[in-house]
């Protein structure tokens, strides 16, 4: 039996002291390739438990290999591209850390063969032999487990070829699995159609074939197979259905499955589409560190700290509180804020980051702590420079308050730096209002001096003011089309998929759609009375309030984005005997987060405090334990 041990999976820094493998490729020589070839037996006799971006990553690499390779290659890649095709972010400050974090996930993903019926031997395997990481060019060398040769090189009959641009845009892991499936027996299910026969899948197999444990039919049927008819048909190469071929009373037992080529035509402007809406993306997420960098150039990709107003400081800083005060003093803009302010409100923002650099480096019984520095609070302090490019706006805010009655407050503390603290903290959770509030004291001041220079001013700065001034209408709910632009406008949705993961982006995309249809829904008996013209003004409302609370919907649609992640919701739920209805489940999620959004965001945040004290568990409480079918 095949079974690495999590040590065997190398992380090397130095490539100058390894011996290079035979058959190195590059990113830069094979990263446009795009057709996969595996082995019938690959596809059809494995499992494995991947996330949605880990097999995305995997079939990436696969499609790598060229048909006249005859050695098993490794892959290089900059440190860069791979956080791209693993959907990580990458504004994090532990940079490496996450990139360790992700391999070690990836490497230690055991595959496991389905066993013959009748035999006891299990026997697993893992994708990853070993990874070498130079720090220096931000370069990584991964190497594939030799077992896989037989199944990737020089293939001559029983394999599958598939065009992985096809899965793309699927946001469901069992989606891919069974397109792999579909290309894999789609010859078989021609014959067998030209004799007469069907094309029968075995159902316990298949839950093999899928890892899927919950051994429910109605849940497998909803959100497997169903899921994967809606993202197959109409967007690949095939068209897939499948009928109950046999049951054993009530129990389903096996499926006659379809799985007809699509017409070319319609199959290659289905690639087209996807091409074009992945070229979008790639020119929206671009990141401030390694925009218009030359990557062929080594010396520039080095990933080293790029001190500047909008970038996110590391957590490494909290190990040296002066160096990370100045820091701060950059992400302030000082001089700016000095001509702005009055000396008493100047003097506050000065004690402000005096605390937010005390804050930063302590750690205390009970506080995450990662690379020197306090998780919570670094957390709350880089998603305002994200947000804002840099704490400007958000100490040009809060300065008068301080001023005026929070140190003058503290003055009469017995213990004046806690209380300071404590505030502190909850302002930089609400700082969407003092964002909005400093935008305010701008606009008059800079009206009555320099108006020109105020509108240009205005709209480099104050990129959420659109937000601001417009709520939803009645008329955005005339079409479904409508209500969905509107709810993506109020999002501010380019800003809000920069910072999702891939599974995060794919449920943001559903959590859009079924907020649509909330805002439109005119249900009998549960909406009389709230419905004006085509809107629930319910809902409408509802958002509405977010919006004069924060500006924009960004900050719930991220909150429900990161709690109905694809590349964890799907496979848990599948997990889990309680849930019958992943479904219905995602919907009264989102239907929740639409009616009471302050309530969501909040939950979250206390859910994302105890987790990080206590360890997370996705399925054991929370929202799972209180729904009921």
């Amino acid at each position: 039996m095949t079974n690495k041990k999590v040590s065997d999976v190398a992380m090397e820094n130095d490539l100058q002291t390894e011996k290079k493998d035979n058959l190195i490729v590059t990113f830069e020589e094979r990263g446009n390739q795009t057709i996969v070839r595996k082995s019938n037996d690959l596809v059809q006799l494995t499992r494995n438990n991947l996330t949605l971006s880990q097999q995305r990553l995997m079939l990436h690499i696969f499609s790598m290999i060229k048909p006249e390779d005859t050695e098993l290659p490794s892959y290089e890649l900059s440190v860069y591209d791979f956080i791209k095709l693993s959907g990580m972010n990458p504004h994090s400050g532990a940079l490496y850390k996450q990139v360790r974090r992700n391999i070690e996930e990836l490497a230690n993903a055991p595959v496991q063969w389905i066993k013959n019926s009748g035999t006891t031997t299990v026997e697993t395997f893992r994708w990853i032999n070993k990874v070498r990481i130079d720090e220096k060019k931000a370069r990584m060398t991964i190497t594939l487990d030799p077992v896989l040769k037989p199944h990737l090189v020089q293939l001559k009959t029983l394999y599958t070829t598939m065009d992985i641009t096809y899965t793309m845009n699927m946001r469901s892991t069992y989606s891919i699995r069974i397109y792999e499936l579909c290309k894999s027996y789609q010859n078989l299910y021609l014959r067998k159609k030209s004799d007469g026969d069907s094309l029968v899948w075995d159902l316990n197999m298949l839950y093999e074939q899928l890892s899927y444990t919950a051994n429910s039919w109605s849940g497998f049927r909803r959100f497997a197979l169903d899921k994967a008819k809606s993202e197959i048909n109409g967007h690949t190469d095939i068209v897939f259905d499948y009928d109950v071929f046999e049951k054993k009373g009530q129990k389903v037992l096996s499926l006659a499955v379809t799985i007809e080529p699509e017409n070319e035509k319609v199959a290659r402007e289905n690639l087209e589409k996807i091409n074009k809406r992945a070229g979008r993306k790639t020119k929206k997420r671009k990141t401030a560190i390694l925009d218009d960098v030359d990557t062929d150039d080594q010396t520039l990709i080095t990933f080293d700290y790029v001190s500047a107003p909008e970038t996110s400081i590391p957590y490494s800083f909290g190990k040296d509180r002066a160096k990370l005060k100045k820091e701060i003093e950059v992400k302030a803009r000082l001089e700016q804020l000095q001509k702005e302010l009055s000396p008493e409100e100047y003097n506050a923002v000065m004690l402000i980051l005096d605390i937010l650099a005390t804050a930063c480096c302590t750690i205390r019984p009970g506080d995450q702590a990662e690379d020197g520095g306090n998780v919570e609070v670094f957390g709350r302090m880089n998603a305002i420079i994200l947000d804002c490019g840099g704490l400007t706006q958000w100490l040009r805010g809060v300065a008068p308050r301080y001023a005026r009655e929070i140190i003058p407050a503290a003055q009469g503390k017995k213990a004046p730096v806690p209380y300071l603290t404590k505030i502190l903290l909850e302002d930089m959770d609400n700082y969407r209002i003092y964002i909005f509030k400093a935008a305010g004291a701008a606009q008059a001041v800079v009206k009555q001096e320099v108006p020109q220079i105020y509108e240009a001013e205005f709209v480099e700065t104050e990129p959420e003011s659109d937000f601001t001034a417009g709520h939803l209408k009645a008329a955005d709910a005339q079409t479904k089309k409508q209500m969905e632009q509107a709810l993506r406008t109020a999002a501010n949705e380019e800003k809000l998929l920069s910072v999702l993961s891939s599974g995060q982006q794919d449920a943001y995309q559903d959590i859009i759609k079924l907020a649509a249809y909330f805002c439109r829904r005119n249900q009998k008996g549960k909406d009389d009375g709230m419905m004006s013209g085509k809107a629930n003004m319910q809902f409408v409302n509802a958002l509405n309030g977010v919006l004069d609370k924060y500006g924009s919907l960004e900050l719930l649609f991220v909150t429900l984005a990161k709690k109905l992640d694809y590349d964890v919701f799907w496979k848990e739920c599948a997990k889990s005997n309680r849930i019958k209805n992943a479904q219905g489940l995602f919907q009264a999620i989102v239907e929740k987060g639409l009616l009471f959004p302050e309530m969501v965001i909040r939950e979250q945040q206390s859910e994302q405090t105890e987790s990080s004290t206590k360890g997370e568990s996705w399925a054991g409480g929370g929202w799972a334990d209180a729904f009921e079918e």
